[in-house]
């Protein structure tokens, strides 16, 4: 194994791991020799040797020794490797001493001498440095003892199993470096790897807190478009009410109604891309008229293309069936950002809808749909992440007031999968773009039937009920309260939670609608109160986010119901009028 560069903070992390992880072993060390030394005098008594009378005195005089090493380790002064360390090099000075003195024999000796060896190799986890010092301590003073004190020859000695001793001490070294450098590579890696996983910890909380971030992000700025957005859908609807009773329609009210629904789509989508992305998304088919689709979709376009003063041309085959169905905001979603970079990006020529039928059965009718403009293109080595997310043609030939969020293609593409089908781009850079894409519609012969207004509940099929709308903005207010206005229905109005809480003590209220995020006292915090004066009031969330963890927390809270802002009339009516007992015929 390729060997490791230790940092300086690790090697002082280790040496402080290293002192917690053997001592214990050290202390076994020292204890065993303490007992063990004196006890091996023993087999010389039992043998008749008289070198017992020298060897007992000096394991006594040794132990003192070991026992002051005790002493200094318990008050600190030396570590538990030191201790060890100078108690095996003590020892060696006095097997040294030992081994001078006469002897009838050096095998009993030189048995213990490699048992220590053998021992300490086992217990000891040291650094190198302390092993070549105890080694090259043996292997130096036992042969020197021997030649120059003792009467016994160096031959004598190791024949007698001197040589073993000498092995043991040259052998020393090297496992204690085996089995120190083990123990450090372990807790290395232990420790790398639980500094990884701190860091991916720290990064998973970074994430969390960036997610939990761009969350509350997007519920605030749905809440702030969905707001204003309610205050235009709803009075578009009234007015179009308005409308139905005059002889001629009101050509720029419907294109104005259709554009709102549309924004209203399209703020569903932008502020919830990852629910698009996530197939969280199920597209709704409704029959529609092609026609009137194209005709209102291209009024909507005609002022922008007037103003850069370019033509704008919607090609729609005479031949296709009268009823279409198919998601219509979905498809109005696709065909308008295509259509508004090819406006947005086009300074002269033209912009082109050209929609086709492929093919035809009896259930399904097959169309191809492209948008062609004569504007920048798109450079061969841009095109392929054109469709990402956040991602935006590089304009040189063009001036920086040209923005966007870099979301339409992106959005596009995920609504077009939906449809089971894919989008496709042709371009030439300075010559212009074309994307196109397929998809397969079921579709009736039958002309679509008009659209019928709203059956109007007679006033005197509506009960004794008065309702309280508490909402800080003045707009949604206006469209709630003219809402119920038109059914007859009393109502109070709060401008925040703490004036709907009073309201609520001082009136019987038979419905609450209640907006969420609202000064001096929110939502819920009211509810809340208004659930301890009355448990079975319905009290409905009225409110511009649309994101279930909101939703959760609402009906967690005491609400009743949870209605999204922006909203149309007859929706409003069919979701609020169960709560007051009233059905819809």
């Amino acid at each position: 194994m390729k060997d490791i560069q230790y940092s300086e903070s690790f090697e002082q992390l280790w040496k402080e791991e290293a002192e917690v992880r053997t001592r214990i072993p050290n202390r076994l060390f020292c204890v065993t020799f303490l007992i063990c030394n004196p006890l091996s005098s023993i087999a010389f008594f039992l043998s008749g040797d008289p070198f017992f009378y020298t060897l007992l005195p000096t394991h006594l005089l040794s132990g003192a020794v070991i026992l002051g090493y005790f002493f200094l380790h318990s008050r600190k002064v030396i570590s538990g490797q030191q201790m060890s360390f100078y108690t095996f090099a003590t020892l060696i000075c006095f097997y040294a001493f030992l081994l001078s003195r006469p002897h009838l024999s050096y095998v009993q000796s030189c048995l213990n001498l490699t048992l220590a060896v053998i021992f300490a190799a086992l217990v000891l986890r040291w650094p190198l440095r302390y092993a070549l010092v105890v080694s090259a301590l043996g292997l130096v003073l036992y042969p020197l003892a021997i030649h120059f004190v003792s009467d016994t020859t160096l031959i004598s000695f190791f024949e007698q199993g001197g040589v073993f001793v000498m092995a043991g001490h040259f052998l020393f070294p090297f496992v204690v470096k085996l089995s120190y450098n083990e123990g450090k590579r372990n807790f290395y890696f232990r420790y790398t790897l639980q500094q990884q996983n701190e860091a991916l910890e720290r990064q998973k909380t970074i994430a969390e807190q960036a997610t939990r971030a761009k969350t509350d992000f997007l519920s605030m700025m749905s809440h702030e478009i969905r707001t204003p957005l309610n205050g235009i859908v709803g009075m578009v609807h009234l007015m179009m009410q308005e409308e139905e009773n005059r002889d001629k329609p009101n050509d720029l009210l419907k294109t104005l109604k259709f554009s709102a629904d549309h924004l209203m789509a399209v703020v569903n989508d932008v502020l919830d891309f990852n629910k698009i992305n996530s197939n969280h998304v199920v597209l709704d088919p409704q029959p529609f008229n092609p026609f009137d689709f194209f005709d209102i979709l291209k009024k909507t376009f005609d002022p922008k293309a007037d103003e850069k003063g370019i033509s704008l041309v919607f090609a729609i085959d005479p031949s296709l069936p009268p009823q279409l169905i198919g998601d219509r905001l979905r498809l109005s979603q696709v065909i308008t950002n295509l259509v508004h970079n090819a406006i947005k990006f086009t300074a002269r020529g033209s912009v082109a809808l050209h929609v086709r039928e492929v093919a035809r059965t009896p259930g399904a009718i097959t169309l191809n749909f492209e948008v062609a403009d004569t504007g920048i293109g798109i450079p061969k080595s841009e095109q392929a992440g054109i469709f990402g997310i956040f991602t935006q043609v590089r304009v040189r030939t063009h001036s920086d007031s040209i923005t966007g969020t870099g979301l339409g293609l992106a959005i596009s593409k995920e609504l077009i999968r939906l449809f089971n089908s894919e989008i496709h781009l042709e371009s030439e850079e300075g010559k212009g773009s074309k994307f196109s894409f397929r998809l397969s519609l079921p579709y009736s012969t039958e002309p679509i039937a008009g659209r019928q207004p709203l059956q109007e509940i007679a006033p005197e099929t509506i009960p004794d009920v008065r309702i309280l709308v508490a909402d800080d903005n003045k707009t949604n207010l206006v469209v709630a309260t003219q809402l119920l206005k038109r059914k007859n229905i009393p109502y109070d109005t709060a401008a925040n939670g703490q004036e709907a809480y009073d309201l609520f003590k001082q009136n019987r209220y038979d419905l609450v609608l209640m907006d969420l995020r609202m000064p001096v006292m929110d939502g819920f915090e009211s509810t809340t109160l208004i659930r301890q004066l009355d448990p079975a009031v319905p009290i409905i969330a009225l409110t511009a986010s649309a994101f279930e963890n909101e939703k959760e927390r609402a009906m967690a809270s005491g609400f009743s119901g949870y209605f999204i802002k922006p909203f149309i009339p007859q929706d409003f009516y069919a979701y609020i009028f169960p709560f007051l007992g009233i059905t819809l015929k």
